[in-house]
């Protein structure tokens, strides 16, 4: 699609809008157009919602309450400039926010990552134990950050998302997000430095 929009002369951010746009206006009134939306941005969202929660029934929660907010809210999505991707993001951080928020509290969450499918690469099994224990608390780590600093962690280290993608998924600029990766990854050093897990 990029490479045919491209010999038309059409951006492709552009072509790409108008297939979210037209899938969201579909789904709308077509449910086999939601399945499809569903199906297409499911394991996405999910694995974001993993990766701030390290809780694999609490994701499935979560992200069961991003989709029911996409879809009673689609035609809203039709006035954003972002494509569809992004706006599902948001509307996940903003979930996650949320519970952190009923929670006040971050340290109740499963602190082990037992949701390997979703979770980010993590050591072989034929690996040492102690490569297996330092992903472990890698993750527990993660928890202590503010939430801010996680998600632009997670949105680029585990998600594989540039910085153009998480500016547009946050609604921040750019230079905010490399200034906000620097900040958590600083943090996110020292506590594991702290924890023994870096050297000092």
């Amino acid at each position: 699609m990029t490479d045919e929009a491209a010999e038309c002369g059409l951006d492709p951010r552009t072509e790409m809008f108008e297939d979210d746009r037209a899938l969201a206006w579909s789904a709308r009134h077509d449910t086999e157009a939601a399945g499809r939306l569903y199906d297409r941005y499911y394991r996405e969202v999910f694995g974001y919602v993993y990766h701030c929660t390290l809780d694999p029934s609490l994701t499935e929660d979560l992200t069961s309450n991003v989709f029911l907010a996409a879809f009673s809210h689609l035609g809203q999505y039709r006035w954003q400039r972002i494509p569809l991707r992004a706006w599902l993001y948001r509307i996940a951080m903003n979930e996650v926010r949320m519970h952190y928020r009923r929670r006040k509290r971050f340290k109740s969450v499963n602190l082990r990552p037992e949701h390997e499918a979703f979770a980010a690469p993590a050591p072989a099994s034929s690996e040492a134990p102690a490569a297996a224990e330092e992903y472990r608390l890698v993750h527990k780590a993660m928890l202590q950050l503010r939430l801010k600093y996680r998600t632009v962690i997670i949105l680029r280290y585990f998600e594989d998302r540039t910085i153009a993608e998480i500016a547009a998924i946050t609604g921040k600029r750019e230079g905010t997000i490399k200034s906000q990766l620097h900040r958590g990854l600083a943090q996110l050093q020292e506590i594991l430095v702290c924890w023994g897990v870096l050297p000092s």
